[in-house]
């Protein structure tokens, strides 16, 4: 007695009907200081109340206008030791 023949796993893919699409990300990320970490609301990055600081990396990072010292001190910290930026516990 001979044994039926297998479909290759390329042949069944071929068969089998097309996936749904992959449903992307339709949350807003929350933005929060790395200093002191509060949220901060989109419309405070166009009043100038935040701003986004960049690393010797080139890499952003929000922080309140008020905080900005101890930002700049934390980045300074990440370019000189190649460690992540260590940022403050979010909060609301």
């Amino acid at each position: 007695m001979k044994r039926e023949k297998r479909l290759t796993k390329r042949e069944r893919k071929a068969l089998a009907p097309p996936r749904p699409a992959a449903q992307t990300h339709t949350h807003t990320h929350h933005i929060h200081c790395i200093a002191c970490g509060r949220h901060l609301e989109p419309e405070e990055m166009q009043t100038g109340e935040a701003v986004m600081l960049r690393c010797l990396h080139g890499s952003t990072f929000p922080s309140c206008s008020g905080c900005r010292a101890r930002s700049t001190e934390l980045l300074a910290e990440h370019d000189r030791t190649g460690q992540a930026v260590r940022t403050a516990s979010a909060w609301h």
